[in-house]
């Protein structure tokens, strides 16, 4: 392996700072002219370091598909304001603050004919209201907007909203004063209504519902707002921004992170586009000043929109057997002395095994060498960790089976300003940053230059991978969290993929053998089934007979998305049948459908991954999959 040091020495905290600076003061929403103009600039601060960079520009236009992402129109807007009548009060003004108008609002001005507000608060349920009259009104609703739908079919002109998403880090009093970053994400049917809205903080929600709730009580009359929105969205286009390092072949190691989201995101996501540029610029600065040799492999960063950037480019770049691995940037400089978690590297899912997980836990550690103890060892500074697989940013794509690209990401989690109007410059940590930025440069430089030589150390850290997650699956046994039978099932589940991961030493070094380490495993496995006294056990329904094949590439990204092709009926069912699954379910099922497991296989592998029986759930969405065409029964 190379020497980190010289990395470390050649990142500087300050030009991390100052490109998320630069960056998070545009407006950088997907599909318009300020996510272009961030474009350019970021394509200035490549000339600027010298480095080989493109804007990759593709139809933001609903009849264009790229792979399984729909596309959608461009939006600008010029101005917007939401002022209360009386007593005189400017709610919201998009000058001031842009993240207060629901991102891709249509046009509207109300300025000299004001409307009425009327205030939603007994839940977001079209049932709880009646026979209400919402016709030519504005209402103000404190929930999640894409639960209120449907006050556009009652004629409702806009919304106004104070949401703010709780998780278990978070709570609302936590971000009494700020906004959430909130946006419409069209289908642009043609019996789709216009929608526009405005965000208020929550101190601000609070004190105007309660002068709704007091205008209504003692006059029966609502409050009266004049929207103003100058914005307008047509057939326009998108911008990837391609970064390049030459190599010596055709094969490609990739940096990605989403340069979208709104004035300012910084830690989401500029913190991510900051740190793959430094990367870019000190391997390609060292190189050009020969203090390192040049890329076996090219080395390709990609600055996108998220997901919309991914599918663009993954279906006009489909060589995808020449991408040995990508890492994802996301979210990764927040100080962590203000309730930001550890720096955390996801793993790929277990359908994309990999020795790039092994790498990226070695660049972690590598870049973890942060100080000195007493004892003359090196320590980290930085909370770091190791998770799973997650879904949730651009990763997805790339380590879809279809795709097939290993990908694994940089994220940081907890984030207490998630998607808010408070994720400012002043929740940058440059050292974080900068441990984040090393990370992506000792992966993406390792990766592209990897030797046979460097095989031992991958399965090094294989070896602990192995040991970790076999420590934390019995403890979840011997927890009784999980049955004797799931835990041989997954026992032998883990031994696979380890057997997999370690064969994939032969494509990033081709012709390595690998059988030493294939017998290590074995016998390490062996010896835990042994000691346990389980095996393979967990049933696969046997009835559940029919195999699947995927008719597409990649994921897709939204499924309403296929309204769009006359599946609306079976969206619909499914929509009101399915069971909450959380976050991933129809990535991981999709990872599974292979053209060879059975349907009771599959029901198998993700109930294991789930720690339950998801039959019914499974079977519900391959049904819904068959019907829109993203699968087809092959026996």
């Amino acid at each position: 392996m190379h020497d980190s040091k010289i990395f470390k020495e050649a990142v500087s905290e300050k030009r991390l700072l100052n490109v998320v600076k630069e960056v998070s003061n545009y407006h950088r929403i997907q599909a318009s002219t300020m996510f272009r103009e961030a474009a350019e600039h970021v394509k200035s601060i490549c000339d600027k370091y010298g480095l080989q960079s493109e804007i990759l520009s593709y139809d933001a236009d609903p009849d264009v598909w790229y792979l399984q992402g729909r596309m959608f129109r461009e939006w600008t807007i010029k101005e917007a304001t939401l002022d209360l009548v009386d007593p005189e009060w400017r709610l919201c003004d998009f000058s001031a603050e842009n993240i207060s108008v629901i991102q891709k609002s249509y046009p509207i001005d109300r300025r000299n004919d004001p409307v009425d507000l009327v205030l939603l608060d007994k839940g977001s349920q079209e049932t709880e209201y009646g026979d209400l009259d919402l016709e030519g009104k504005w209402v103000f609703v404190r929930q999640h907007i894409n639960s209120f739908d449907w006050v556009f079919k009652r004629g409702a002109l806009g919304l106004v909203t104070d949401f703010i998403m709780e998780t278990p880090n978070r709570k609302r009093s936590d971000l009494y004063g700020s906004l959430t970053y909130t946006s419409f994400w069209h289908s642009h049917l043609e019996d789709e209504p216009d929608k526009r809205g405005f965000v208020l903080s929550p101190k601000d929600g609070d004190i105007l519902a309660e002068m709704c709730r007091k205008k209504w009580n003692e006059e029966k009359a609502y409050l009266k707002v004049k929207p103003f929105i100058d914005s307008s969205l047509y057939n326009g286009h998108i911008e990837d921004v391609e970064i390049t390092i030459p190599g010596k072949d055709e094969k490609t190691v990739i940096l990605c992170a989403h340069l979208c989201h709104p004035r300012s995101s910084c830690n989401d996501n500029a913190s991510g586009v900051s740190a793959a540029l430094e990367a870019m610029n000190v391997i390609n600065t060292l190189v050009c000043e020969g203090r390192i040799a040049p890329p076996q492999h090219t080395i390709k960063c990609v600055l996108i929109p998220e997901f919309t950037g991914t599918f663009a480019y993954l279906s006009d770049h489909n060589d995808y057997e020449h991408m040995i691995g990508a890492m994802n940037l996301d979210m990764v400089g927040g100080k962590q002395t203000r309730r930001y978690g550890p720096i955390t590297l996801t793993r790929t899912p277990l359908s994309t095994p990999s020795l790039i997980n092994e790498l990226s836990v070695y660049s972690m550690a590598e870049a973890g060498k942060e100080a000195y103890s007493l004892t003359g060892g090196s320590i980290s500074l930085t909370n770091h960790c190791t998770s799973p697989y997650t879904g949730g940013s651009d990763h997805v794509v790339y380590c879809d089976p279809t795709i097939g690209v290993p990908c694994c990401m940089l994220g940081q989690w907890p984030d207490l300003n998630y998607h808010t109007a408070t994720d400012t410059l002043d929740v940058i940590d440059p050292q974080v940053l900068k441990f984040s930025c090393l990370t992506a440069v000792n992966f993406a430089y390792a990766l592209a230059n990897l030797t046979e030589a460097d095989i031992p150390y991958l399965f090094e850290e294989l070896d602990n991978s192995i040991v970790e997650a076999k420590t934390a699956l019995a403890g979840e046994y011997l927890r009784k969290e999980i049955g004797r039978d799931m835990f041989g099932s997954l026992l032998c589940k883990y031994e696979q993929y380890y057997l997999d991961t370690a064969c994939s030493a032969g494509k990033l070094v081709p012709g390595y053998d690998v059988s030493a380490e294939l017998d290590h495993i074995r016998k390490m496995f062996a010896s835990w089934k042994e000691q346990y006294g389980v095996s393979d056990s967990y049933p696969a329904d046997s009835e559940l007979k029919d195999v699947w094949q995927r008719t597409v590439t990649g994921p897709y990204h939204r499924l309403s998305d296929y309204y769009a092709l006359g599946y609306g009926e079976a969206l619909d069912a499914y929509e009101a049948e399915k069971k909450d699954m959380g976050h991933g379910f129809d990535n991981i099922v999709q990872n599974y459908i292979d053209g060879r497991r059975t349907t009771g296989e599959i029901v198998k592998e993700v109930s294991l991954e789930y720690r339950q029986d998801v039959r019914e759930e499974v079977l519900r969405y391959l049904q819904l999959l068959e019907k829109i065409r993203l699968i087809r029964k092959i026996s």
